[in-house]
This record gives structure tokens, sequence and C-alpha cells, in this order.
């Protein structure tokens, strides 16, 4: 119980426990066993915080512990006034808060204000209350920087590591504002050595390599701190002249050697190789320069026109005009530094927001179709009294005309009439009366309610508006422009051309681009990797390039582009391109391949996705070890990302990789298949597709189907997942899910589509593997969870052998393998619902009609079994439907049993002459309907 966050979890427990105690019993035993009970929880909590290191909340425990328990015999009484004023547990629950919220600063006083009310007996120990607090405060501050517990020996043999005593907080600072100085002085450098640069900014370059030689030697970087005190006292010589002759190259390999050096002190690295040879040629350089600037005489002082002073400031502020527009609105931007993890918890916030308004979306559905259904009865009530008052109508007609004196004993003994009908008559009419203004004012009441419900359902929608607009919102704040990655792809790119004596330069495109954090950071090792790879084997020599009538410097192009919901990344060069034939060859050495293998050109281009291979006979530190591409292949695998390579030889190859616009939050289809409830993100899909049964193919028993002019194979989704699921009915249409890997592309079938939702993904690992198809899980509207389905990775699978489709699995039509399915057709829901649970109970799946024609289109969609239908219903009776599927000819043998409220063989004759095929009266009991069940399904397993 070390950590904070369970030691939050014992503490809400324990107020969970005192709350849920009865503070006003009263007798005496109540009395005495409340006190003990709180008592236990106090010595629980006082053992807990002991165990955990929380010293200063077992003092305060065991402070009230010895409270209560000096008036447990005296005056238990006293102990149920504190726990039903809530000090008892009001405290415990603050400091749970305390101890989950450290950043929110308004619990500690909330503690103090607990702690010292006047309802406690006793004021607590000023000290003690002080301790809580403190250690409160103490273990909320949250350390940023993690220093390593390195020795003072380790420290020595790597002088590239700050010290080990030094302040958390200064070290923090150190990290914070580094970064951008090591980029600006590198940018800096690089227009120095080209000789495109102002007074002013070679007067900037050398003040931020003072800055940052002070700023790492006091944190003990003294690696850094050389290295900008070298580049510093050269920046403040006469460079010039020199910068062609040498210098340039030094000071351009000095800047990307400035940055790479804090890359490695971030990643606990050593000295990169190039350090010391750079090192001794600065000093060269210093130490040329100053023995050149020591023969110079020196200027005698003018007196200058003010002309030319005044030209000379501005001149100076034109100067400060070309500084980086980061330096000139370094002082008119406000920003906050927010850490990463709290971006991630407004993120997990979002989400569960997202999902809690899904369900109330959901439930005001639900609310509106059942104010639907209770319309239709009101209307199916309203037919029925319309009904009552025809006929008290007509028997009105048969009593005699009455005059306003006229009595009903006159009339009963007039025309024979008995009083007790004449009056029971009366009584009808009146009842029929006020039953229809029952009615109505039922009507007005559903039609208020349907309003009310309206105006919610809008508010939900402004809801989901706004719900949407702060998850965007939120994801922005996760957003890196890639012209943050620029600096370190340019010096990539420099570096491999300074090592393989070669001439490239990169151009990117769509540097403005706003990208996910970790889309970002898991594109930039293979985007690495892949600039390295463009030069060592794409980027021929100058001598070679000349020769082919080429330029001498090759040009490698990167263009980042947003595509909806997809980033699209493609990376060319110029360079000698991939021989298809020369990787077949060392393929086949290598034992990737068969000799006889026939491979297309893209896939023999894929062959260097494979792990260990490699077309270099020797190894250099860039290339030859046979690890690179393939490790390519699956960063972009594990961003649900797409990979393809195309070539031509003497002109060039071309990288292009698609990922998603994000991991976490993201718009999927829900689909059922193998009975259960899947979701696919969106961007797996490619199209939704209705094909018709007439499309329908099969050959050598495979489903296929035409699409742009290629024969696809259908392969249901269930058989992908393992599981079990029954053979489609070709002789319908079916709606299939058209989706690709980076080989080809695939038609899914699934039992039914359902519809698109914005989920937010919740990690499974580690308990649930990436290969088994499954990227994590969500939260569906009706608290249901359903897995989140990495297609891309099942196919990938597919296609590699290992994972095979699940033929063992598939169900054939043999309809005892199933559960039996029977349509219950009435337009009382308190008869469906009965009807159902009956049927359930048996075993079988109930679906529900409220009418005829409901029946109908159920019929139309879905197989069944057997028919449970009423007799009366609106729009379609019970005769009217059973005649209708008894022409109906692929339905006409199902058993149609009617149960209903009409006894008279009247009707009986009426069902028989309709094809009904049994007849039960309501009520029906249980085992009355099982027999009929029973023989009727038997009758239709034996046909």
């Amino acid at each position: 119980m070390n950590d904070a966050s369970t030691f939050a979890d014992l503490l809400e427990d324990v107020a969970l426990q005192l709350s849920s105690l009865d503070p006003l019993a009263e007798t005496p035993e109540a009395i005495a066993t409340t006190a003990s009970s709180v008592i236990a929880e106090y010595q629980r909590l006082s053992t807990a915080a002991s165990e955990s290191g929380q010293a200063a909340v077992q003092h305060v425990a065991e402070w009230i512990h010895e409270m209560l328990a000096s008036f447990q015999d005296s005056l238990p009484e006293a102990i149920l006034e504190l726990l039903q004023g809530g000090q008892l547990f009001g405290w415990i629950e603050l400091t749970a808060f305390a101890l989950r919220e450290p950043d929110e600063p308004s619990h500690l006083p909330a503690i103090a204000a607990e702690l010292m009310s006047e309802a406690w007996p006793e004021p607590p120990d000023p000290a003690l209350l002080e301790n809580l607090l403190v250690n409160l405060h103490v273990s909320s501050q949250p350390t940023s920087v993690v220093v390593d517990d390195t020795t003072p020996t380790q420290v020595e043999r790597n002088p590239l590591a700050w010290a080990a005593d030094i302040h958390p907080e200064l070290l923090e600072a150190y990290l914070q504002e580094t970064p951008g100085q090591i980029a600006e002085t590198a940018r800096l450098i690089h227009l120095i050595s080209q000789g495109d640069s102002t007074i002013e900014q070679r007067r900037h370059a050398a003040r931020l390599a003072h800055t940052v030689k002070g700023a790492s030697g006091v944190v003990g970087v003294q690696a850094i701190a050389a290295f900008t005190h070298r580049l510093e006292d050269i920046l403040d010589l006469d460079i010039a002249p020199h910068l062609s002759n040498g210098l340039g190259k030094t000071l351009a390999a000095s800047a990307d050697c400035l940055e790479t050096l804090f890359e490695h002190l971030q990643e606990g690295k050593g000295l990169p190789d190039e350090y010391a040879p750079l090192l001794a040629d600065m000093d060269t350089w210093e130490q040329r320069l100053a023995e050149t600037a020591a023969e110079l005489p020196p200027l005698a002082p003018m007196i200058l026109p003010d002309f030319i002073t005044q030209s000379g400031n501005a001149a100076d502020d034109s100067d400060a005009e070309d500084l980086p527009a980061t330096e000139q609105t370094r002082s008119g931007t406000n920003h906050l530094s927010v850490p990463l993890e709290t971006v991630q918890r407004l993120l997990n916030l979002a989400g569960e927001l997202i999902t809690s308004t899904s369900q109330i979306a959901e439930q005001a559905q639900l609310t509106i179709a059942f104010g639907k259904q209770l319309q239709q009865q009101d209307e199916h009530i309203r037919q029925m009294l319309d009904e009552l008052s025809e006929t008290i109508d007509q028997q009105s007609n048969h009593l005699p005309q009455r005059s306003a004196h006229t009595t009903v004993a006159t009339i009963a003994a007039k025309d024979n009439f008995d009083q007790l009908e004449l009056e029971a008559y009366n009584d009808l009419q009146s009842a029929s009366s006020l039953l229809t203004e029952s009615i109505a004012d039922n009507r007005e009441l559903t039609r208020n309610l349907q309003q009310q419900v309206r105006q919610i359902s809008e508010q939900v929608y402004q809801q989901q508006r706004l719900q949407r607009q702060l998850s965007e919102t939120i994801l922005r704040t996760r957003l890196i422009p890639v012209q943050s990655l620029t600096a370190r792809l340019e010096r990539t790119v420099r570096e491999t051309c300074r090592r393989t004596d070669k001439q490239a330069n990169i151009s990117i495109i769509g540097q403005h681009l706003q990208i996910d954090t970790d889309i970002l950071q898991g594109l930039t090792p293979p985007l690495l990797h892949m600039l390295r790879n463009a030069v060592d084997h794409g980027i021929e020599s100058p001598a070679e390039r000349q020769a082919a009538g080429k330029a001498a410097e090759g040009t490698i192009t990167l263009h980042f582009e947003q595509k909806g919901n997809q980033i699209h990344l493609t990376l060319s060069d110029d360079g000698q391109g991939l021989d298809a034939e020369r990787l077949r060859t060392r393929a086949i050495e290598r034992g990737l391949i068969k000799f006889d293998a026939k491979l297309s050109e893209e896939d023999t281009l894929r062959l260097i996705l494979q792990p260990g291979f490699t077309t270099r006979d020797e190894v250099s530190d860039i290339s030859g070890r046979g690890v690179g591409m393939d490790v390519v292949q699956t960063a972009v695998e594990d961003l649900q990302g797409l990979l393809r390579i195309s070539s031509t030889p003497g002109h060039g190859t071309t990288m292009h990789i698609q990922v998603p616009l994000t991991l976490i939050a993201t718009n999927a289809l829900l689909v059922r298949t193998g009975g259960n409830l899947v979701a696919i993100p969106g961007s797996t899909i490619q199209q939704l597709l209705h094909v018709s049964a007439a499309e329908h193919n099969m050959e050598d028993g495979h489903w296929r189907i035409p699409y742009q002019g290629q024969s696809l194979e259908v392969l249901p989704l269930a058989r992908l997942l393992g599981w079990q699921t029954t053979p489609p009915d070709l002789s319908k249409g079916h709606s299939l899910l058209i989706t690709a890997s980076e080989q080809q592309a695939y038609a899914l079938h699934v039992d039914e589509i359902l519809q698109t939702r914005d989920i937010v993904v919740k990690s499974l690992a580690p308990w649930l593997n990436l290969a088994q198809g499954v990227s994590g899980a969500c939260i569906l509207a009706n608290g249901a969870v359903a897995p989140v389905l990495d297609l891309l990775r099942m196919l990938r699978n597919l296609e590699s052998g290992s994972l095979t489709l699940n033929t063992i699995s598939t169900l054939t039509a043999d309809k005892t393998l199933q559960r039996i399915r029977i349509l219950i057709v009435d337009d009382s829901l308190s008869n469906r619902k009965s009807l159902s649970l009956m049927v359930e109970q048996m075993g079988y799946q109930a679906i529900t009609a409220v009418d005829g024609l409901d029946a109908l289109q159920h019929l139309h969609e879905h197989s069944v079994e057997l028919i449970l239908t009423d007799l009366e219903m609106p729009r379609m009776n019970g005769l009217e439907m059973t005649q209708a599927i008894r022409i109906w000819p692929e339905k006409r043998h199902l058993p149609i049993i009617m149960i209903t409220s009409r006894s008279t063989k009247k009707h009986r004759q009426m069902a028989q002459q309709a094809g009904v095929d049994s007849y039960l009266t309501k009520p029906v009991d249980h085992d009355t309907l099982h027999t009929q069940l029973d023989k009727w399904l038997k009758t239709q397993l034996v046909a």
C-alpha cells in the first residue's frame, strides 16, 4: 500500500462505512453497536495509515480514536452526534481528495476547517494539524524531472550527464528552456556557415551559445559547456573570409553535433562519435583565427557624420526585423506549459462525456419510440371507444322517445322494459361519456409529453455538439506542427551525407500541418531511418549522378498531407531506385523466399520489409546490419497505418505511409457478426457496398463478387475472429464492407450493419495481444462494451499465414443447432411481454410485432419457425395476416397459432378458413402453450 491512490481508496471506503451507519439509533443496544462500529473503523484507519507510511494521517486517526474510546462507556451518544454532523468522515473524504487531486489547492483549507470545527469535544493539537497539512502538501508536489541515482563514478565516466546533486527544479528549468535555445543556435550557425547571415544574427548566435554554455555549466553538463564555449569564441572572431576555406563546413557540422549532444543527454546516451574530432577542429580554427586577428592593425577611431550614424541605427533596426518570428513574438505571446498527463486526463474525461452523452441520446430516442407507441395505443383505444359509442347509439334507437316529463318508470311500464335494464343503459352511457373525456385528457397529456421529449432531444443534440467541440479542442492541445521536426530531419540528411560523402538536400512540404503527439512521435523513428536509407541506398555519389546526367546534389522530398481523418506521408528521392531482380536474388540467398516463388513487382519490393534483409555486403554504422525497414513496418503497423513502396530504376523510390489522425478518439461503425457487437474504425473501411442477389458468384466453393473490374472473395468477419456463424442466404442481397491492406482489397460480410458512433478507444494492454486483431474496447450508449477491431492487422496476419479462416466453426443450416425463433404478433404490449417471457423460458427466441403489417416485415427480414398471433389488431388483423402468409410461397408452410379472447364457434371457423393451424383462447397457460409449440415445431422440423 505504498501508492497514494491505493491509500485514497481505503480512505474513501472508511468514509463510506462511517457514513452508512445509523446516527439516529434510539435503543441503548443500537447506540452501543453504532459507537463500537465507529471506533472499529478508526482503528482500521490507524492501522492502514501506519502500513502505508502515512504517519500524519495515522496520528490524527489515533487522536480521534482515543477521544471516541473515552466516550464509549460514559457517553456513547456523543459519538452519534459527531457521526450525524459528518465530522467523523468529512475530513477523511477531503484527505482522499487531496491525495487524488494534488494540483487542487482548496482541499487543505477544507481539511483544516473540518478538524477545527466547534462540534469536536476538544480542539486538535495545532502541531498535529500542521503536520497533517504539511505532509499532504509535500506528498502532493509533482516530481516532473526524474534524476537517475547515478553514482559519482558513473557521472565521471560520462561527461554528457548532469550532476547527481542538482536541484530538481533547476534541472527542470534547464530541460525546458535549453532545447529551444539550442535549436535556434543551430539554425543561426547554419545561416552563418552559408554566408547568409547579418551582423545581428551572428551576435545573437554568440549570445545564445554563451547562454547555453552557462546553463550547462550550472547543471554540470560539461560536454555541452565545453562545446558551446568553443562555438562562442569562434563566433566572436572575424570568420567571414574563412567560410569558404572549410570553416563553413566545420560550423555546419558543429551545429548538427550540438543538437545531437542534447538529444543524447535526454536519452541517456554517451558522446557522439563526431564530438572529439569537431572539438579538435574548432580548437584549430580558433587558434588560426586568433593569430589572424592579432596580425591586423587596430583601426583609428573615426568621427562620422550624423546621417551615417542615423543610417547605422536604421540598419540595426532592420537587422532586428530579421530576427526569427519566434524571437520577435516571444514577449508578445502568452504560453502555458501543461503536463502531457493533464491533457491525457482531460481526454479521458472527454471520453467519459462522449459515452455519457451517447447514453442520454440513446435513452431519449427510446423515450420517443415509447411515446409513439403510446400514441398508437391511444389511437387504438379511441377507435374502440368509437365502436362502443356506436353500439350504444344503436341500442338507444330501440328505446321509445321520451319527453321532458317522461320518467324511466313510465317508459318501463309502457313498453314492458325492465327498470334495471334502463338504469344499466344510462350508467353505460355515462361511463362512455366519462371515458371519452378521459381519453381526450390522456391525448393532451401525451402531446405535452412528446413536446417535452422533443425539447430534451434538442438539448441532447446541443450537448453532443458542444461535446464534439470540447473533444476537438482538447485533441488540438496534443497537436504538434511538423515544423517542430524539420530541424532534426534536415540534420539527419546532412549527417548521413557527411558519412557517405554524398550530396543531397531535403524539401519538406506541409510543415505547418498539425499532427497528434503520439502519431508524430511514432512516425519519427521510421522517418529518420527512411531518410538515412534514401541517402545511403538511394542517392548516388556525385560522380555517378553526373555520369547519369543528373545534378551532383540529390533531392529528397517529404510531403505531409491530411485527407479526411488520415495523415498521408510521402517520401521520394531521385536516386538510383530499387533493383527488383537484385532484391529477389538476395532474398533467395537469405532463405526468405524459394527459388521458384512467383512474386509481383510490388511484392518483390516489399521484400525489403522482411526482418534480416539487407542488400549490403559490408556492415557500416548506417546500414548492412539487416535491421531497418522491418522496424519501419512494425512502427507503421503499431500506428494502424499502411506502408506502400514504388520505385523506378534510375529515377528513384517513393515510400507512402498512411496513418490515422489520432488513435484516441475515432468515428467507428458498429456491426454485428457471429452474434456479437464489434466496432470498426471508419478509417479502415473504404466503402459500404450493397450487392444484389444477381451479383453473387460461387467459384470453387468460395463466395465472390465483382468490384471495380476484379473478383473479390467475400470473407465472413466472424470467421476471421474465430466465431461461429451461419452461411449467408445468397438468394438475397447483402451489404458488405470493402477494406484493403497494402497488397489487395477485401470484402467482409457481417450479420448486421448498425450505425456510426464517436467512440473513445480504451487500451486493453497488456491483457490482450494486438496480434488477435483487437486494438482496444469502447463503451456503447447502452453501457455495453464492444471490442474495437484492427482490421489491417487481421488482414496482414491472414496474408502472412499466421491467421487462418475458421472453417470448422461455420454452422450448417440445421435448425436444431440454433435457437428456434418464434414470432409473436399482438397489439397489446402486456400480451407481447407475457408471451415473450413464456417463450423465452421454454428456450426459444422471441421476436415481436405490433400488428399484421409489422409481422410481414419481420418475416421478410428474418426467418422464423412458428407464429403466435392475436385476432383483432389495427392496420392488419390476424386473419388477414394469415391469408397473406398462406399465399407467400417461401412462408406458407409456417405453423400459425391464434391466441384471442374470441371464443365463439363463428370466429373459430373464420380462423380455420384463413389457414390458422391451432386456435387458443386467452388467457393461455404455460402448459397448454408448451404442448402446442412442441406439437407444431416437431411438424415443422420434420417438414
